[in-house]
């Protein structure tokens, strides 16, 4: 996360990166990640990270709406904000005895990309009324009862709407990402149900409360 700031990758946070990580933790023990699918994933990422980039250089760079990048100091406090809430939703969701701790952790990171604590809050209500809406949305695509070729399909066209409103309406985008994310780990994995999705909203309320008050506790600066 530092040296995202440091340098002003996008996105910015560490909401992708704790997600990621979560996932691949989350595995049962004895079972390894596929090679293949671990490759493809930071190959993608890599593309878009440099796609992203030259967005800075040249005539581009007079229109690139992202943000200037940060000192290293600011970095690393930051990062440490970060780490200490990260931590303290964690530790609440082990005590909670939660299974999908990446979700928890996720949200918990989403309230501190704004400066302030209104910003906070509101970010916090979008991610959580987002979320309930995609809920919502995702529960109208099971019951159309789509092969799994067609989920494919829904999952691609989620994508657009989900990163055009993402830097502009958080709580519309969620209500894309939600199904998103949830379709693509059913695909992955059959057995998902209600019950997983009843984790995942209780899992992000309990983030994003651990995220508003653990930045009262670890990062009172106004940025």
């Amino acid at each position: 996360m530092s040296v995202s700031s440091s340098v002003g990758l996008k996105p910015g946070g560490s909401f992708f990166p704790l997600f990621a990580f979560g996932a691949l933790a989350s595995l049962p023990v004895g079972q390894s990640p596929s090679v293949a699918g671990l490759a493809a994933f930071v190959v993608t990422a890599l593309f878009c990270i440099a796609v992203g980039q030259t967005a800075t250089f040249g005539a581009a760079a007079s229109g690139y709406p992202g943000h200037d990048p940060i000192g290293w100091p600011e970095a690393l406090r930051r990062a440490a904000c970060y780490a200490s809430v990260v931590m303290l939703a964690g530790a609440l969701a082990i005590g909670l005895h939660l299974e999908h701790l990446q979700w928890v952790m996720a949200g918990s990171v989403v309230p501190l990309a704004a400066g302030n604590a209104r910003g906070r809050l509101g970010r916090g209500l979008h991610r959580v009324a987002g979320t309930v809406a995609g809920l919502g949305v995702l529960l109208g695509i099971y019951h159309l009862q789509l092969p799994q070729l067609a989920l494919g399909l829904v999952i691609i066209v989620l994508m657009f709407p989900t990163e055009g409103y993402m830097t502009r309406n958080y709580g519309l985008a969620l209500s894309f990402f939600t199904p998103l994310i949830m379709l693509m780990l059913e695909l992955a994995d059959p057995s998902v149900n209600a019950d997983v999705l009843w984790e995942r909203a209780a899992g992000n309320l309990l983030g994003v409360l651990a995220g508003i008050v653990g930045a009262q506790l670890f990062d009172r600066k106004p940025r």
